[in-house]
């Protein structure tokens, strides 16, 4: 498996520039997808923060659950792929999770059905995906 690098998601610039909001979370649903899923993914390539650290991976600086249990909750079939944080055990794997989520959902075609009213908050929804802030990188598992 090839490495993901962080190059490979400047082809989603266009998307991002016309539906992520300076500020806040948007309007829309399309443009709290594309928010949120920025945000997983730009945490991870600067913090190494995941949206689940309670199984393989140890993000640890960052809660960005609320994000994936948004996606997970308003998004057809994001849930699928952001269960897969609970099989991945290593950075490859994690990284291909994000990639699956902004070629599934970054462009125009797929957000054009969410161009609907916002829905709840990306920033406090709950779900399966959690962050456990008492988990220690030196602890043993």
């Amino acid at each position: 498996m090839n490495k993901i690098e962080w190059e490979y998601f400047n082809k989603f610039e266009g998307v991002i520039d016309k539906y992520m909001e300076t500020q806040g979370e948007g309007e829309t649903k399309a443009s709290q997808a594309v928010t949120a899923i920025n945000k997983l993914i730009y945490k991870w390539y600067y913090d190494g923060d995941v949206y689940d650290n309670t199984c393989y991976l140890t993000g640890w600086l960052n809660d960005l659950s609320s994000y994936a249990n948004w996606l997970a909750k308003y998004i057809e079939g994001a849930r699928d792929i952001l269960d897969e944080v609970f099989f991945a055990k290593n950075d490859d794997d994690y990284e291909m999770i994000l990639k699956n989520l902004a070629d599934t959902y970054l462009n125009e075609e797929t957000l054009k059905q969410y161009e609907t009213e916002a829905e709840d908050s990306i920033y406090d929804c709950e779900g399966n995906y959690e962050f456990n802030e008492h988990i220690d990188d030196d602890e043993e598992w």
